[in-house]
């Protein structure tokens, strides 16, 4: 390296430039000074405040931007101690084993540990089971007795998550026709096993019932006044919830006639029924059971699409 040393005024009985170049030499092993090298130490040596004695070391590569820098002081006016330090630091740069390599990088802190994982709870499953479901159905029943008349059905079902077993207990009310100077009025009452299936708000079902069809008389004699009732048919209808235990249906039968009706006095047939009449229901239906197993039904406006009756 090129080596540049001065003393600047107030400094001049510190030591001279050999005896940077002779410590620089022993430390290293050899003379680092060349005249010729594009390295270039500059140094300057200069008083401070009181007895301090500063001096400032840079290396200059050779297109002369600085590529070391170092800033030295020594205490009471000592010269020489300051010129020994000097090598020392000087050395240090030329020499890069020996300087202090700069401490790595600390390590990525450890990832936090994870929350510990709270097992779920899971709540007991509810059984498989039927939901109880009952209802009360005002009717109006057409064909099937003298003249159209209201009809009274209680309903109990179990209700399954796709179809419901259901049983049925019906009383129409008396059918009243004129007879000469008489009256005859027809009422029935009658048992019925109702089997359903639904999809969404529309629910089919068939049914079969059983029952007594009883006729009175005013004024007119008959010959018998009790009938054994037999009949089937299939229904349709809409079911509208509104809780999880309430809902309206409203639904249709067609009422296929099997056992033989006809209304007779000591010397006429009086009347004949067709063999199919018909029956318009709107029912009110109450759950009384709902925690037997069946999920709970949803409310019309939020209700799933796949419904039971």
């Amino acid at each position: 390296m090129r080596l540049e040393y001065r003393r600047a005024p107030g400094a001049e009985r510190c030591p001279d430039e050999g005896l940077l170049r002779e410590e620089m030499a022993r430390q290293l092993g050899y003379d680092p000074v060349e005249p010729a090298a594009a390295l270039q130490a500059r140094t300057l040596i200069f008083r401070g405040p009181g007895r301090e004695m500063h001096a400032t070391m840079e290396l200059h590569d050779a297109d002369g931007a600085v590529t070391w820098s170092r800033h030295l002081v020594a205490y009471n006016d000592d010269c020489g101690e300051l010129v020994m330090n000097m090598a020392l630091s000087l050395r240090v740069a030329l020499d890069p084993s020996l300087r202090v390599q700069p401490a790595p990088d600390p390590p990525p802190p450890a990832p936090a540990p994870a929350p510990p994982i709270e097992a779920a709870v899971e709540l007991p499953a509810r059984p498989a089971g039927p939901e109880l479901r009952v209802g009360l159905t005002g009717a109006a029943v057409f064909g099937l007795l003298q003249d159209t008349s209201p009809g009274t059905v209680l309903h109990a079902a179990l209700r399954y998550p796709s179809f419901s077993l259901g049983l049925e207990g019906l009383v129409h009310w008396p059918a009243v026709m004129s007879v000469d100077r008489g009256t005859v009025s027809t009422w029935l009452a009658a048992v019925s096993a109702v089997p359903c299936s639904q999809v969404r708000y529309l629910f089919a079902c068939a049914f079969v019932s059983l029952g007594v069809a009883t006729t009175a008389a005013r004024g007119v004699s008959l010959d018998e006044t009790s009938t054994l009732w037999l009949a089937t048919g299939p229904r349709a209808g809409v079911e509208l919830p509104f809780s999880d235990w309430l809902a309206v249906q409203i639904y249709g039968d067609i009422v296929l006639r099997l056992s033989e009706l006809r209304v007779e006095s000591s010397t006429a047939v009086l009347w004949v029924p067709p063999s199919a009449g018909g029956l318009v229901g709107l029912r009110i239906d109450f759950g009384l059971a709902a925690g037997l197993g069946a999920p709970a039904r949803r409310a019309l406006l939020g209700r799933g699409p796949w419904a039971r009756h």
